[in-house]
């Protein structure tokens, strides 16, 4: 009897908790669905296993609602932006555009970046198959979550951090498969009024 007692005292807790983290999850996306258009600094750490090697940089950062996004590098030889379906990249002085519907890799990113800053976390887990957890820190809400089968090519890790007074993401961190870590950060988020159209224009190189 205790036994049984046990496990159904288990099986509540467990039901409860997880009430509790789904309720955190839609007030995020609740709360960023007033968000229109906002511009912060960021910056970028990434860590390459291989070699030990650490990059550091930032910038700037816009972002409308629902699917615009340019991240300004301090230097010219890194750059994104997005517009709808499209995306233009540069990493190392070499630029790229995609059209995401036809590029399932670069939808992948495309949607990861968009989603946890519009706070759709709900959306990532489902996309990525992932069991997650979600905890309560000071002045934080951190979720990790982690695929359950990430492909060759995907994330075997993805962690945010939102603050709690405005739901705004200040941290994220990815860890591929390969172990390549990033950890980008975001400060002094301002609220605008309206975009400015011409950030998201695709640069030509």
């Amino acid at each position: 009897m205790k036994r049984i007692i046990a496990i159904l005292t288990a099986a509540l807790l467990g039901m409860s908790l997880a009430g509790a983290q789904n309720a955190i999850l839609a007030k995020i996306e609740k709360t960023n669905q007033g968000v229109g258009s906002v511009e912060c600094d960021f910056s970028r750490t990434k860590t390459l296993p291989a070699t030990g090697k650490v990059i550091k940089d930032g910038g700037v950062l816009w972002y409308t609602a629902p699917d615009r996004l340019n991240m300004t590098y301090d230097h010219p030889k890194e750059a994104l932006v997005i517009n709808g379906n499209m995306m233009f990249v540069k990493r190392a002085g070499k630029p790229s555009t995609f059209d995401t519907s036809k590029n399932t890799l670069m939808k992948g990113l495309r949607d990861v970046l968009l989603n946890c800053i519009a706070g759709k976390v709900e959306t990532v887990i489902k996309d990525h198959d992932a069991t997650f957890t979600v905890k309560e820190v000071k002045d934080y809400y951190n979720i990790t979550m982690t695929p359950r089968n990430p492909g060759v090519l995907g994330y075997s890790r993805i962690a945010l951090t939102y603050r709690k007074a405005d739901c705004v993401m200040l941290r994220m961190e990815t860890v591929e498969v390969g172990g390549i870590t990033e950890v980008i950060k975001l400060e002094d988020v301002r609220y605008l009024d309206k975009e400015d159209a011409s950030k998201f224009v695709l640069p030509r190189k």
